[in-house]
């Protein structure tokens, strides 16, 4: 099956799901359709979804249940993890990713939570910006 890529959407983008127009908070890269059972022309079907927080878990689990994967290409969790040893960073069963700074004095009780880790990685190097100053 085909590869979906999750990236950050443009500031202003809205979810594509119809009726929504929430923040987007994911844009999901689409490849070309190889499917050709159907007999129809898939030349003209979307390369990119943008899904607000309400409609991209679900939108994730049907694709990654209907056989394609889907990837994060904003950053690779494992490097985050050795990027910040003074948080806690691990990923939920429904694909959320968190970071709890709760070592070496670093801000304990402090929790963060996105959707791809580009997107944590922002909220952390914040958050410790401004522990600093």
């Amino acid at each position: 099956m085909s590869t979906y890529r999750a990236t950050q959407p443009p500031a202003d983008a809205e979810c594509s799901t119809g009726g929504c127009r929430s923040a987007a908070k994911v844009r999901l890269l689409i490849p070309p359709s190889r499917f050709t059972a159907d007999g129809q022309d898939h030349d003209q079907d979307p390369t990119q979804f943008d899904l607000c927080g309400l409609h991209w878990p679900a939108i994730r689990d049907a694709s990654e249940h209907n056989g394609h994967q889907v990837v994060d290409i904003t950053g690779d969790l494992r490097q985050l993890v050795a990027d910040y040893p003074n948080w806690s960073v691990f990923a939920s069963d429904g694909g959320r990713l968190y970071a709890a700074a709760c070592r070496n004095g670093s801000g304990q009780g402090t929790t963060l939570d996105a959707y791809l880790v580009g997107q944590l990685r922002t909220q952390i190097a914040a958050t410790d910006a401004s522990r600093v100053s």
